[in-house]
């Protein structure tokens, strides 16, 4: 298996490599960092694309210690111009077996993995970066993630993302932790890290805050 530092190196030629398609370098000691600061055991990822996130993601996991998990979801893993290259990647570093893979739609899967009583520690959201379906990724995965946990996001500076966002921050009680706008390295791209509370906010049927 590859060492830390390897997978790193790694994954940091693969994100320039295919930039702006992968997430930056910056992010992605991002996310590396979350999830070690977090000391967090199982995560979970909605878009693999190439590898990129999921590599830092479990070169963080590697760090915390064994019986580490990460589950993936993307069903164009295989169908698109990603050509499973993200998933020849993870086994190129090492960490394949690490890794829980999913290749159908996220509206399908997170449903069946709540159904399964499973929960996370930090999640990765980089799938369809349209309001409807962010959405309903967080609403989700605010019940996936446990409570106080971490929810990264990226794209962060799209309208749909960021409103999606605003949504849970106004009527559900997260705390943005960390945000990337505007990052000094690239202004067109950003990202969010959120907390989930403890313990979690059930409002009424009534209440409604607009965001």
């Amino acid at each position: 298996m590859a060492q830390l530092t390897d997978r790193l190196d790694l994954a940091r030629a693969a994100a320039a490599e295919h930039y702006p398609v992968s997430i930056p370098i910056v992010e992605l000691e991002r996310l590396r960092g979350w999830v070690v600061a977090e000391q967090a055991r199982s995560t979970i990822e909605i878009g693999l694309a190439y590898g990129v996130s999921a590599l830092a993601i479990c070169d963080g996991l590697a760090e915390v210690g064994t019986g580490t998990t990460h589950v993936v979801i993307d069903p164009f893993q295989a169908t698109s111009r990603f050509d499973s290259a993200g998933l020849r990647l993870l086994d190129e570093a090492g960490v394949a077996d690490m890794v829980e893979f999913h290749p159908q739609p996220s509206e399908l899967v997170l449903p069946r993995l709540l159904a399964e009583g499973r929960q996370f520690d930090l999640a990765f959201v980089d799938g369809n970066h349209r309001f409807d379906w962010v959405f309903i990724d967080l609403a989700l995965l605010g019940r996936l993630v446990r409570m106080g946990g971490v929810i990264f996001v990226d794209d962060y500076q799209l309208p749909g993302v960021a409103k999606a966002i605003g949504f849970f921050v106004a009527n559900r009680g997260w705390r943005i932790e960390q945000d990337s706008l505007p990052p000094a390295n690239d202004p067109d791209h950003g990202w969010v890290v959120v907390r989930t509370p403890n313990p979690a906010v059930e409002s009424r049927f009534t209440d409604f805050v607009d965001f």
